[in-house]
């Protein structure tokens, strides 16, 4: 009896006080927690290390990648969002944001050395005094002869050996420029 005519004094002295709280808030945080759980679950190994969770959450996110049943892998998920709702979660979206755009930006550079490969095979010469343009510190008879050799294996339908050592010589010279860069 008590306790709820205290809970009916802090109901009286938030509204009263104009910190009445927002119910469409409330839930939007819970259900952004629950989202983090999810992601949680479906994080590598190594992305969990990395994280440093509180080991009551570390321990449920890791039930939870047993689960199998549907049913339950819900129930499990609403669990890791009630401790989640718990701890200050912001430092572990912070890190899960940054290693997503980790991932990004190796995406971007795959695409990136994809896009240089097929370019140096498509136009050959032109596309090699571009790529030493851009990079001058190249080795241009390195990137002739492996072109040549990725056409002429495009030409007769061989094993692209060529073109996949061509991947990693851009590769490693996106890399060099990056280290310099830095």
């Amino acid at each position: 009896m008590q306790d709820e005519l205290d809970d009916l004094d802090d109901a009286v002295e938030e509204e009263s006080s104009g910190r009445r709280r927002n119910h469409a808030k409330m839930k939007r945080e819970s259900a952004e927690l629950l989202e983090l759980g999810r992601e949680l679950l479906l994080l590598p190994q190594e992305g969990l290390d990395r994280l440093a969770l509180p080991e009551p959450v570390a321990e449920a996110v890791r039930l939870g990648r047993r689960i199998d049943a549907h049913g339950a892998l819900k129930r499990q998920i609403k669990y890791i969002g009630k401790l989640l709702r718990q701890i200050d979660a912001g430092p572990i979206r912070d890190v899960l944001d940054a290693m997503k755009s980790d991932s990004t930006a190796a995406a971007r550079r795959q695409h990136l050395i994809e896009r240089w490969r097929d370019r140096l095979i498509a136009e050959g010469d032109q596309a090699v005094d571009a790529l030493m343009g851009e990079f001058p510190g190249a080795d241009r008879q390195l990137f002739r002869k492996l072109v040549r050799g990725a056409r002429e294996e495009r030409m007769r339908a061989k094993p692209p050996r060529h073109a996949r050592q061509l991947f990693q010589e851009i590769r490693r010279l996106l890399a060099e420029a990056e280290e310099c860069s830095e």
